[in-house]
């Protein structure tokens, strides 16, 4: 589900920049070593239930800019719906916008959860994928992941 998500907007006015923050992958997770280009970190559960998270230069713009571009994007080219928005912070204090989607079009309903940082030029994007069902189940893991990330 994740690799399938609309993200070229992004990478054409950005550019990846290394790894500049460490993610912590929640007991029950296995880190993707092979990321195929677009992730700095995956993990999975042996459920299917897959987070990641990606860095990139940004060129301007704070985070609600952020989060209100990926939410045009998400909801008005890729057909999600917006669920929700949440306020969140890793537990170094960074303040963070969580955009919650839901996509129902095929299948059973998914939910995918997108939480942005911005720290100095960089944004972070931590991104949480899988049915509704496994994201409930695995709400707590998806959390401390989020809360877990260091930022540099």
């Amino acid at each position: 589900m994740l690799r399938a998500l609309p993200w070229l907007f992004l990478l054409s006015l950005l550019t990846a920049c290394g790894n500049h923050f460490t993610a912590t992958t929640p007991p029950g997770f296995v880190e993707i070593e092979e990321n195929y280009d677009r992730y700095d970190y995956r993990a999975t559960n042996a459920d299917g239930l897959v987070i990641a998270v990606r860095e990139v230069d940004r060129e301007g713009g704070d985070l609600a800019f952020w989060a209100r571009a990926v939410e045009n994007q998400l909801r008005d080219q890729a057909g999600y719906a917006l669920l929700g928005k949440v306020d969140v912070k890793t537990k170094q204090g960074i303040a963070g916008k969580q955009l919650r989607f839901g996509l129902d079009h095929e299948g059973p309903p998914h939910l995918y959860y997108l939480t942005l940082f911005v720290v100095g030029d960089r944004a972070f994007i931590h991104e949480a994928g899988g049915t509704k069902e496994l994201m409930t189940k695995h709400a707590a893991d998806v959390t401390s992941s989020i809360e877990g990330l260091v930022l540099k």
